[in-house]
């Protein structure tokens, strides 16, 4: 049989992408990746939701427990998802941009290591207007604000636990 045919018929049957809906979040990293594809690389998160909390006025937002993916293009420079994706990593880290300048500084959010699965995140997607452009009409996209999470104790003990559940290094060894 065709193995794309396999491929399509062993899927699990997707209705759309599984970003997250505007409203205010507190998340936790699963996985960090990049892709590399036919239609240009890729930066991934996949993010469980923890908190959620519509906007103001808003529709409601991703349900805790739901997966949402954080995705970035890094190929068109010119659209900055690369800046973008910079900026979440420092948020989810507290780290300062000179940090984040050096491919091997960033290897270890996506190799083996894993250096941000488990770490949490606060972030507002809002609604983002698009103006009109070569005859199609605007669009809103999301948006994203990403702000760092100071853990105290307890949530640093915890976030070390489901590491090594998960069999990643511990985190000060990650971040090394």
């Amino acid at each position: 049989m065709n193995n794309a045919l396999t491929k399509i018929a062993t899927a699990q049957p997707s209705t759309s992408g599984r970003y997250p809906r505007f409203g205010n979040y507190l998340l936790e990293v699963a996985v960090v990746r990049v892709k590399e594809g036919f239609k240009g690389d890729s930066a991934i998160a996949e993010l469980k939701v923890r908190e959620s909390a519509p906007l103001a006025g808003g529709e409601a937002p991703s349900r805790p427990g739901e997966t949402v993916d954080y995705v970035e293009n890094l190929s068109d420079q010119k659209k900055g998802g690369g800046g973008r994706f910079k900026s979440f990593l420092m948020a989810l880290v507290g780290g300062e941009e000179y940090e984040f300048s050096n491919p091997v500084a960033l290897k270890k959010f996506v190799d083996e290591r894993q250096a941000g699965t488990h770490l949490l995140i606060r972030c507002e997607v809002y609604g983002k207007q698009l103006p009109p452009k070569d005859n199609f009409p605007g669009k809103v996209i999301n948006g994203y604000r990403w702000s760092h999470v100071e853990l105290n104790d307890e949530q640093l003990a915890q976030v070390e636990q489901a590491r090594k559940a998960s069999k990643l290094p511990a985190l000060a060894d990650a971040l090394a």
